[in-house]
């Protein structure tokens, strides 16, 4: 491969990007034709030291390949025609086609592919002169010429892609320009070279005229075989040139595609840009056209216009409102028969829940006014807001009974919605409840009576599940307080039961006078505060809070109060089935605390307690038993009694049963003797006689009663 530069120079670098044997070789004048092939041998070796030539080429062994040319020339006209000026001579057509004929010859190229001549015409002469130029041209035998005539003011913007370096490159063959097959053929160089021809045109800086001369119609033609190694600074610019055009391919902004146009050097898929460019500008204009009229006619009640609107826009921004619009007015249309019917009944009614629904739903609203002002009528009217009132009260306290009297109570009764969410939410509090209660809560939850017999681990998982979902219930956060009183957490358990208190949940007041009246290690008893919040909880019907009063009561820590005190709280709530309560009063009986001494009632009451499964009764229910109630004795249900206490674990009975064994009937102790060697613990004779071994046995049955539970 070889480029001939005759009176232009080559650009700096590019050069260095053909092959060693390829050396680009320059020349400022046109020598005479005798002289021509030691000027080319001189420029050569003054290109390359080392230099290769076929002293007698032949037609297959040429000394080139390819061949390029790359000329530049003024042209000018005089009296005797038009001259051709190259470096410091002066040619006519004729004789500066013979003279480049001969610098070409004297390389001896195989094929003469491509050659480029810039011609200088300050008094624009070449439209004249085209004629003669063409057969200048056609005399040196390349396949393709490219003649680029400059003016006098003619501005360069095509430096940054010398053509004849693109074409040498090959680049016509490249993606995605040519389809890539490594040859440049006649079609792929004359369209690439003609689109940066007309590129140059278009922003003002091109030739004035541009000519592309071919030797042959063949499009498939080779104009480049194996291009060169590629043109860095010229790869360099193509490939962020390729991707920014794949960048802006999928761009919405205008802005961004028109300066990469107007920029660009070799602007891969130009066309396709422009294309994408002219696309955008039009649903622009489109989108400013359709938004003016749409501006128009948006407030039009015409269902037509409208119509015309959709059906003819291009873009269509506003279709969905549009459609609507037309929806609305046909719905109007089609509903002011109904509409008027439904109001009329509503009116005549007094309906509230009617009313409100013409007036949220209505579609032609003929009576939306009058809906409003009867509405407004009914809502001011203070039997309605008494109604609301009851309502709202039954809704914040999820109050069920309340909730049934406001549905019998109400007149209006537009709260059905209300109530029957508010049923649905109690629902679901009370089924998160339950396993919360029977975890943590107390007995009067049918939880466990102990801190200590509370599954802390379930009972936390459990309960903070269902207050994340309900985190305003009171009862929920008190039973959190009574799981964090069981682990220790005091301050914990006391902020739960102030919220709880707060929630006015009775439960609180009870756990929070017991978190009083048995604080932490080191702490004095308040049995002012005791009472204020036990009192506050009994009032709310707290079990627990009664208990706690009784308790005071009955061992007179609180100024004023004792037994008889004691009893009316612990009567109170035994009478609401409260075991522990039972256990009191029958207690009371049995001790004559705050009310007289009676055995038969003490029984009575211990055995509801029994019956319950409150073990602390067992032992007391077994005494009367064992020395006789309503005068008869019985030593089979007292030893049955301690039995099932001594099983349950029950202190007193196992104090009863080896602490005061000796105070037992002989007959209760034989009983106990004989279920004692029933159950493989003792050896001895069972004859009623308290002695050591029995009272060993029984204490061994309740230690290992302890370790199994």
């Amino acid at each position: 491969m070889q480029i001939l530069f005759v009176g232009a120079a080559p650009e700096a670098g590019l050069d260095k990007s053909l092959p060693a044997d390829a050396p680009v070789i320059a020349i400022g004048a046109l020598p005479e034709a005798d002289a021509v092939r030691q000027e080319v041998f001189a420029a050569r070796l003054r290109a390359n030291p080392v230099s290769t030539f076929v002293s007698t080429p032949t037609e297959t062994g040429k000394q080139f390949e390819q061949f390029f040319l790359v000329a530049r020339a003024t042209l000018s006209a005089n009296a005797e025609g038009f001259r051709l000026g190259l470096g410091d001579g002066d040619f006519t057509p004729e004789d500066f086609a013979s003279r480049l004929g001969s610098a070409v010859q004297a390389f001896d190229p195989l094929n003469r592919h491509v050659g480029f001549l810039h011609i200088v015409d300050r008094d624009d002469v070449f439209p004249r002169a085209v004629p003669e130029l063409q057969t200048v041209l056609d005399q040196l035998g390349f396949d393709m010429m490219v003649l680029m005539v400059e003016g006098a003011e003619a501005a360069q913007c095509t430096a940054g892609q010398p053509l004849h370096y693109s074409v040498v490159s090959g680049m016509a063959d490249r993606a995605p320009f040519g389809d890539a097959d490594g040859v440049s053929s006649m079609a792929e160089v004359e369209t690439y070279l003609s689109e940066a021809l007309s590129r140059a045109d278009s922003r003002g800086c091109g030739p004035a005229y541009s000519l592309i001369l071919k030797s042959t119609d063949d499009p498939q033609h080779a104009v480049v075989g194996q291009p060169a190694a590629p043109f860095v600074e010229m790869e360099n610019r193509l490939y962020h040139e390729t991707f920014e055009a794949m960048f802006l391919m999928e761009s919405d902004d205008i802005a961004s595609v028109q300066t990469f146009l107007e920029s660009c050097v070799y602007c891969p898929n130009e066309a396709e840009l422009a294309g994408r460019m002219k696309s955008m500008e039009d649903a622009t204009r489109t989108a400013m056209l359709e938004q003016e009229i749409w501006d128009r006619i948006k407030q039009d009640d015409s269902r037509e216009r409208l119509a015309i609107y959709v059906e003819n826009c291009v873009l269509c921004a506003h279709r969905d409102e549009a459609t609507t619009m037309i929806d609305l007015i046909e719905a109007k249309a089609a509903a002011y028969s109904q509409e008027q019917s439904d109001f009329a009944a509503a009116r005549e009614a007094g309906d509230l829940s009617a009313l409100r629904a013409y007036a949220e739903s209505c579609v032609a609203c003929t009576y939306r006014e009058e809906a409003d002002a009867q509405i407004e009528q009914i809502e001011t009217d203070e039997a309605y807001q008494a109604e609301r009132a009851l309502l709202a009260e039954a809704v914040r306290t999820r109050n069920p009974a309340r909730l049934e009297t406001y549905m019998r109570s109400c007149t209006v009764c537009d709260g059905e919605a209300e109530v029957s969410q508010t049923l649905a939410m109690i629902s679901k509090l009370e089924s998160m409840r339950e396993p919360c209660l029977e975890l943590a809560g107390l007995p009067q939850f049918e939880g466990p009576r102990k801190l200590e017999d509370i599954d802390r681990t379930r009972a936390v998982a459990v309960c903070e599940a269902a207050a994340r979902e309900f985190p305003e219930d009171g009862l929920l956060r008190t039973m959190i307080g009574r799981i964090a009183q069981a682990a220790g957490n005091f301050e914990e358990a006391k902020a739960a039961y102030a919220f709880g208190m707060e929630q006015e949940v009775p439960a609180a007041y009870g756990l929070a006078a017991y978190s009083f009246y048995s604080p932490e290690d080191g702490a004095g008893v308040d049995l002012d505060k005791v009472e204020e919040l036990a009192a506050k909880g009994a009032e709310m019907g707290d079990w627990l809070s009664h208990e706690i009063l009784t308790v005071i009561y009955s061992k007179d820590l609180v100024p004023g109060k004792s037994g008889p005190e004691a009893f009316a709280v612990a009567k109170a709530v035994a009478d609401q089935g409260n075991p522990l309560a039972e256990f009191f009063v029958g207690y009371y009986y049995l001790t004559g605390t705050g009310v007289a001494q009676d055995d038969d009632m003490a029984a009575q009451w211990l055995r509801k307690a029994v019956e319950q499964g409150y073990t602390h009764a067992y032992s007391f229910l077994a005494e009367l038993h064992e020395r006789g109630v309503n005068g008869i004795a019985s030593a089979e249900q007292a030893a049955d009694l301690y039995w099932d206490a001594l099983q349950q674990g029950d202190p007193t009975a196992t104090d009863r049963l080896t602490t005061q064994l000796n105070n037992r009937d002989r007959e209760v102790v034989r009983i106990i003797q004989s279920k004692l060697r029933d159950a493989g613990l003792y050896r001895g004779p069972v004859d009623g006689v308290a002695g050591p071994g029995t009272v060993s046995a029984i204490r061994e049955y309740a230690v290992s009663l302890t370790r199994q539970g």
